[in-house]
């Protein structure tokens, strides 16, 4: 009998045995996931667009179309002075001019640029130490308006030159007096939109941008005769402004027309005293001497 119940016996024991060690190990599994921290699932952050510079823009420059652009941004805690896509219009900053200096990717605000028609918008556009001045332009004079804020241009008069006392021998002469000038308004027209409702009528006057003393330059060729603006090239814009032309030549008419020939000339009289005699000669400019 105790040969048979040693079997059952040890059998009872195993599963008991078996028993234990499953729920010690249920026990330590549970205290495992009790440990473990709950992940928490963070949402990706809201986006808006908003307006910035597509390129570097220096204090007095014209903004240009293309200069700004929208860029991707977190809307988190946006300054109600950045202007976001959906309330406001990039191509409404064409033409304005830059009042601090923007890199590529700074976001645009009211305070960086000034538009045509607020208040200190010229004073804004000038360069330091430099002036604006007007000069008086027609049509032709002005390339038939094909002349634009930002370009840059040749100051030339035209005058007529006589004799003194003798009106009948005024001949013509043209001279560049200041070159490498940058405008900035063409009439009422402060930048370089065609359409421009403000450009619509006649160009009566040309604001040009000069030194202090390129202004005094300018008021006194106003008043000796007819000024003319000569279109430069966009490569002109890295030289030197409002200068005065390296070479002082004039163009006579007579240069130009075989018919003012040297006989054409404003001529000058000179006395030749010998002795007691005198004789007066006249002296053709550009006559060997």
């Amino acid at each position: 009998m105790r040969r048979l119940l040693f079997p059952v016996f040890a059998v009872a024991m195993a599963a008991s045995a078996a028993l234990l060690v499953n729920a010690w190990l249920e026990n330590q599994k549970r205290a495992a996931l009790a440990d473990v921290q709950p992940v928490t699932v963070v949402a990706e952050p809201a986006y808006i667009e908003v307006l910035v510079a597509g390129e570097r823009l220096t204090p007095g420059s014209f903004v240009k179309p293309g200069a700004l652009q929208w860029q991707k941004w977190p809307d988190v805690q946006i300054p109600a002075t950045y202007i976001v896509r959906g309330h406001g219009d990039a191509t409404a900053f064409e033409g304005a001019v830059v009042r601090q200096l923007l890199a590529p990717g700074d976001p645009i605000i009211a305070e960086s640029l000034i538009s045509p028609g607020d208040r200190g918008f010229l004073a804004a556009v000038l360069d330091p130490d430099m002036r604006a001045i007007s000069v008086p332009v027609d049509e032709a004079s002005s390339n038939a308006g094909l002349i634009f804020p930002g370009d840059r241009v040749d100051l030339i008069l035209t005058q007529s030159v006589a004799p003194a006392g003798d009106r009948a021998s005024a001949r013509r002469v043209s001279e560049t007096v200041l070159e490498n000038l940058r405008v900035i308004a063409m009439g009422r027209r402060l930048h370089t939109d065609p359409e421009d409702d403000l450009g619509s009528g006649p160009i009566r006057t040309a604001t040009l941008e000069v030194s202090p003393e390129g202004a005094e330059v300018v008021a006194l060729v106003t008043e000796l005769g007819k000024l003319s603006l000569s279109l430069r090239s966009i490569a002109s814009a890295g030289l030197p402004a409002g200068r005065l032309p390296a070479r002082r030549a004039v163009t006579w008419d007579s240069d130009i027309s075989r018919v003012l020939d040297d006989a054409g000339r404003p001529t000058s009289t000179l006395v030749v005293m010998r002795g007691a005699s005198s004789e007066r000669l006249q002296a053709s400019e550009g006559s060997p001497q």
